[in-house]
């Protein structure tokens, strides 16, 4: 895969399919990469939280491994390994323990084989919560301004940063804090200026959309666009009940919540 260069990008320019907090929805999956097919994207970032709360573990884990991808794990992932168990709620235990019963041991190895954070050709950083910590929110002006800190600091000469987690499309940078992005919005990637960026969810959107959320990073045009797409909603809450998940799983998906 040919390499870029932040600012200047010169050599061969690529589109790159931008997902994070898939959550085992297969059906959000699926309509966003056939939406990323037909943005003739090259390779795929993924942020992490490939499973938890949703139906489909296996098959989310099955269709990333047959895609050019880099990716990278979340909490959910790491419940799922049996990691950090004393953090789960009890609102989340019944979702965690379906999701290990329904994992083979070649997706354990998947999953188990991701790493926290990602530093991806030397020019894009990728975390699941923040480049400050793992599990991090980025839910306000605050958390943002810090972490946009962090960036700058911590991570002198990387300008780009994808983020997963609160589910939240999201931009940090050139002075702004930007939780309300339209679908089709792009940001036009400044030279030497670090961005922070949340290209919502997959696999449970929370911005009171319940459209499955991605962005496409095109390093020629240095864009980032962020995109929505219409799922099959319904066939995910009807597996939803039919895996015994609790309820309320699958209605947060028919309101974005």
């Amino acid at each position: 895969m040919a390499h870029w260069t932040y600012g200047t990008m010169a050599s061969s320019p690529l589109r790159y399919g931008i997902i994070a907090d898939l959550h085992s929805n297969l059906a959000a999956l699926h309509a966003v990469l056939e939406a990323l097919d037909h943005e003739g994207v090259d390779t795929y970032l993924c942020m992490g939280d490939v499973v938890g709360y949703g139906p489909s573990p296996h098959e989310a884990i099955e269709t990333l491994g047959r895609l050019p991808i880099q990716c990278i794990r979340g909490n959910h992932d790491r419940y799922a390994l049996g990691e950090n168990s004393d953090q789960i709620r009890s609102s989340t235990a019944e979702a965690v323990e379906y999701t290990r019963r329904c994992l083979s041991a070649e997706d354990m190895a998947f999953l188990g084989g991701l790493k926290d954070t990602l530093l991806y050709q030397d020019r894009v950083l990728v975390v699941h919560g923040s480049p400050r910590d793992r599990d991090e929110y980025i839910l306000s002006q605050e958390a943002a301004i810090l972490n946009h800190r962090c960036l700058r600091e911590d991570y002198a000469g990387i300008y780009l940063c994808f983020f997963g987690h609160s589910h939240l499309p999201t931009i940090v940078g050139d002075g702004k804090v930007i939780y309300e992005i339209d679908s089709g919005y792009t940001l036009k990637l400044k030279f030497m200026v670090p961005y922070l960026i949340n290209p919502g969810s997959v696999g449970q959107p929370r911005d009171n959309n319940p459209e499955a959320a991605y962005a496409v990073l095109d390093t020629g045009e240095k864009t980032v666009t962020f995109r929505r797409v219409p799922y099959d909603v319904e066939d995910t809450h009807r597996r939803i009940l039919e895996a015994k998940l609790p309820r309320y799983l699958g209605d947060r998906l028919r309101v974005g919540k």
